[in-house]
Formats: C-alpha cells, structure tokens, sequence
C-alpha cells in the first residue's frame, strides 16, 4: 500500500477509535455521576435514619468507587486523545505529500538572515525543509533538527543516520506512537534551560540538622494537636510549635521558591520525556548510531525513563506547595519543603549530571524521526552516496523536494573538482533559479543524513553558501547591490578558509543591480578568482558575453535553460541543456502587459 492510501486510510482508522473512546468517555461521565449521587443519598438516608455505621461503611465504598472510576475516566479520555492525535498525526502526513502542511511549527525562530544558505534555499519558513520534515515535539528536538539542516555532518555522521533512517523508516506505528506520545502534554514544547539549569548547578547541601528536624517536629506538633483537641494542652503551645515550624522553613524558603519556579513549567513536559524515553528504551534497534542512544539512556543499570519518572514525582509533590490551602493544612505541619527540597537534592546528585545527556538522545530521536518519515512519505526518493573528500556533485533527475511532486520537474547534472563554475543563462522565468535551489536544497537534506528527491544522487561534504535573494534595506541606507556585494564578500572570506571544507556556491543573476559592462567585468573577474580556491559552484545569469567566456576556458561550463514561443504564447518546459541559452523572451514578456515595442527605423 503507497503512502497516498495508507494515510488517508489510518486517519479513518484512529477517527473511529477517538469516535468510540469519546462514546465510552460520555457514558463514564453520566456513571460517575449517577454514582456520586446515589452514594450521597444513601449515606444521608442512613445517617438520618440512625444507622451511623453503615452510613460510614457506604461512604468508605462510595469513596473507593467514585476514585476508581474517576481513574478510569482518565484512563478512557487518554485512550480518546491518544486516537485523536494520531488522526491528526496521519492527516498531516497525508497533506505534507501535496506540500500542505497542518502543523504550525515554522521554524522561523532559527531563521538567520546573515547564515550562508538558510534564507536562499527555504530551509526554515512556511514552505521550508524544516517544515516537510518536522516531525518532533519538544524543545530541544526541533533545535537539533534545526542544527542538521544548518551545517553539514561529517561522512561516518552522516552514514549512521541514513542507517538509523532506513532502519525506522518503515516501522510506522512505533514512529507515530513517538510522536502520539509528545502530544499528550504541550509542557513538551517548552525550553527545559531552567530545569537544566537546575539539574546541573552544583548542589548546595541544607544543613545537616535539617534531616533530624523534619521528622522529629511534625511528630512532635501533631502529638500536641492531638492533646490540644482532647483538651490536654492549651491551644498556645500548638501555636508555639507552629511558630518554629514557621523559623525552620524560613531557612529554605528562598530555595524551594527558586526550586519551583525552575521545574514548574516542565512537570507535565517531564511525563512526556517519560514516555518518549519509555519507546526508546524499548524498541529493537541494530542501527548503531540507534544503539547508542539506548546506551545514553542507561545510567548504573536504571532506564533514563524511570529517573524521570521519580523526578516528575518529585517536582510534583514540590509543586503543592503553590496551593495556599495545602500550605496551610498540611505544607507547615509537615514540613513539606524540606522534605521535598532533600528528595529533589538526592536525585540531582545522582542524576543531574546525565539529563543533558538523556534530553540531547531524545532530541536526536525525534531528529531521525523526521528524516524517517520523509524517508516512507517519498519512498522514490534516494539515500545519497557520500564521499569523503574532494567536491563532487552529481544529480541525476533531480526535483525540488518543496514542490509538489506531481508538478516538480527533474533535471540531471554532474560537477566535479574544485575551481569549478557552472554557468547557467537562460530566459526570464526559464526555470534557472528555481535549479540552483533544486540542486542547493537537495545537498542540505543529503548533508543531513536525509534521502533526496532524486533517482540518483552522491555529494561531498560541503559549505553551501548562495547569494540568490539579496535586497535593500532602508533602515541600514543599504541598496540591492551593495547588499549583494557584502553578500559576495562573505564568500570570499569563506573560501580564503583552507582549514575548513570546500565551499559549494550559488549564485543567481550575479550582480544584477550594475549595468551590464560592469556586470560582466565584476561576474568574470569573481569566476576566476573562485578558480585559484578550492570553491566549486553555480552561476545564473543573462549575460551572454559571459558564457562565451566559458567556451575560451576549461573552469566554466555552459548550460541553459529556454523558452518557445508557440502561438503567440511563452512555452517553458524547465529542461536543463548543455551550452549557452540563444531565446530570451523579455520582449514578449513586456508586450504581454502592453508596452508597445517598436523596432526604430532610420
């Protein structure tokens, strides 16, 4: 079954299940109800009637049933959400292969104007890489994600990745049960910098008389509650112990407050964490980057899964004290802080150093979850071949990854050595910017450790750098072509880097903002200082005295793209061809919207 049917077809699926767990939810609801009120009636008919006993024995059982099916409630309206997120979860999949997408996550938070490629080749936005491939939840797991597509992987990385993708690929139901999980608890979604900030600070130990004290007053404050209320002691000496009560958390107060303040926000992302980590720990994995992050989960023998779980415990209980009436009634007399704040101390000397660690596996989990559901969604794309060194390119019937595919038009091309240009002309909406971001976008998903839309495809590790949508800016008095020209000057810089890998460039319509003597001399004068580094690229323009250049020298190679005009009517069919473009149809373009050009005659 292709990914078009199956989709559509499981969204149905979980929408019956979210419809019947909604049914059995409803009916609870009216049974807790019915129960709770039959009970209350009861025990105030017998209480009434004289039966105090049977009153207190319906009440106990009233009690007990009324917990249980609250608890069964919950258990019901999890099943109903889980079913619920996982229709959603297949939906959204069945939009991302038309190239529409449900999710909001963007990825514009990462979006850096001044980084080499990001803007140019989409990589974050509304209709970006990040967006066709996010499928993580948390945090930290969007971030890593978002570091994969901004800088390119060593050769081992990144063949341990397609590994680990190719081996979760297909193992759907585990895949969207990872994602099911996340969704549960928004809580997820939140920065965990303040709960790391937390585990990882050096720990302060309380004084030492403070484990003594937080059992020895609470016995000795509700002995004397006891005494209090059958008369034995007078009220002022509960009061009295209180008071102490009151100078003894005096002392920590400051610290729990901070304590709390730092974990609220991620307790109910914790019982996330919990369960993600649960699925990792458990699934069967031979993939040895995979492997390896079962091996971080694992601290002493204990599952990173069950420490988290106390540690949601924990900070929970923690959390009490912000109800003012818990305080009051139970926090004081118990000493609760300090109980707390102990508990929260030992769990951090022991574990607090390795969260990071178990927070970075879950964030690449998620990250190889995205690549892997590219990878099942487009089971035509291609796992690329990476070489190790030198700078290599080749592309066979290569599309755009962010176009629909039935409308996505390949293309097929080969670039080897360093020096190189490839210089592309071509007519006006020819297809020629839209090729350098088929060829750029496609070596940042093979840079990734993701597969490629492409029949064939082998690149080396690369710096991509592109120069494609420079503009003025008014605020910074800054015109197009001055932009573009700091644009080019950062280029430069990069490929003056021989401690660094090759640089892999694109650049469309160099420096269309001069006039064209100057363009051609400035466009020639760049291609041939990139020839003396170890920066290979593209180039697209509309300067044809340029590409005669290329057939006077072995660095640069010609290829075009062209349009027909068939009955009065442009005709573009987005194919790459060799040697220098010979139909521009700006002309026709302008008698399109009606600017009469007329030949002048003499």
């Amino acid at each position: 079954m292709t990914p078009t049917t199956l989709f559509p077809q499981r969204q149905q699926q979980f929408a019956q299940q979210q419809q019947a767990a909604q049914q059995r939810y409803n009916q609870l609801a009216i049974t807790r109800l019915f129960w709770f009120v039959m009970a209350v009636a009861l025990v105030w008919w017998l209480g009434s009637t004289g039966q105090s006993t049977w009153a207190w024995i319906v009440a106990g059982v009233g009690l007990t049933g009324f917990l249980y099916l609250l608890k069964k409630h919950q258990t019901v309206r999890r099943e109903r959400d889980y079913a619920g997120h996982l229709q959603f979860i297949n939906q959204d999949e069945a939009g991302r292969l038309d190239r529409k997408y449900l999710r909001e996550e963007t990825g514009g938070q990462f979006s850096n104007p001044l980084h080499p490629y990001t803007s140019d080749l989409d990589v974050f936005g509304p209709h970006s890489l990040f967006r066709l491939l996010n499928r993580t939840h948390t945090y930290i797991g969007q971030r890593t994600l978002a570091q994969w597509l901004q800088q390119p992987a060593p050769p081992e990385t990144i063949r341990f990745r397609q590994q680990a993708v190719a081996e979760l690929a297909p193992q759907l139901d585990w895949r969207q049960d990872f994602e099911a999980a996340a969704y549960l608890n928004p809580g997820a979604g939140q920065s965990p910098e303040p709960l790391l900030a937390w585990a990882t600070e050096p720990v302060a130990p309380l004084p030492g008389y403070l484990h003594i004290v937080r059992w020895v007053l609470p016995m000795v404050t509700v002995g004397l509650i006891g005494l209090w209320l059958a008369g034995m002691v007078p009220g002022v000496a509960v009061l009295a112990s209180l008071f102490i009560h009151g100078l003894v958390l005096r002392q920590t107060a400051k610290r729990a407050q901070a304590v709390s303040e730092q974990t609220f926000e991620m307790v109910q992302g914790l019982d996330t964490f919990r369960d993600m980590l649960r699925l990792m720990e458990s699934r069967s994995a031979e993939a040895v980057q995979w492997r390896q992050l079962q091996r971080d989960l694992t601290t002493d023998g204990e599952p990173a899964s069950a420490a988290i779980s106390q540690l949601h415990r924990l900070t929970d209980n923690l959390n009490f004290r912000r109800n003012i009436y818990f305080t009051l009634f139970f926090g004081v007399i118990m000493l609760w802080d300090i109980h707390c704040l102990i508990s929260l101390d030992r769990w951090r000397q022991r574990y607090g150093p390795h969260l990071p660690q178990w927070l970075q596996a879950l964030a690449e989990a998620e990250a190889l979850n995205s690549l892997a559901g590219l990878t099942f969604a487009h089971p035509e794309y291609t796992v690329p071949d990476i070489r190790d060194t030198g700078v290599v390119l080749e592309a066979r019937q290569a599309a755009h990854p962010l176009i629909n595919p039935a409308k996505a038009v390949a293309n097929s091309l080969a670039l080897t050595g360093s020096g190189q240009t490839i210089l592309i002309t071509g007519s006006n909406m020819s297809g020629k910017s839209t090729f350098l971001r088929t060829l750029g976008a496609n070596v940042v998903l093979a840079l990734a450790g993701s597969v490629v839309c492409a029949e064939g495809f082998a690149c080396s590790p690369l710096r991509v750098f592109t120069s494609m949508r420079t503009q003025d800016s008014l605020e910074e008095s800054t015109s197009s072509f001055y932009a573009e020209l700091k644009r080019l000057q950062t280029l430069i810089q990069l490929t003056a880097q021989t401690d660094s890998l090759p640089v892999l460039y694109f650049l469309d319509e160099i420096l269309k903002g001069t006039n064209s003597a100057d363009r051609h001399r400035g466009a020639e004068a760049l291609i041939r200082q990139l020839h003396r580094t170890t920066a290979s690229g593209f180039v697209s323009t509309h300067d044809l005295e340029l590409g005669q250049v290329g057939e006077e020298v072995d660095f640069i190679t010609n290829y075009h793209f062209q349009s027909d005009l068939h009955n009065g009517e442009l005709v573009f069919d987005y194919r790459l061809r060799p040697g220098i473009c010979q139909s521009f149809n700006a002309s026709q373009l302008m008698q399109a919207i009606g600017i009469r050009i007329e030949l002048s005659q003499q």
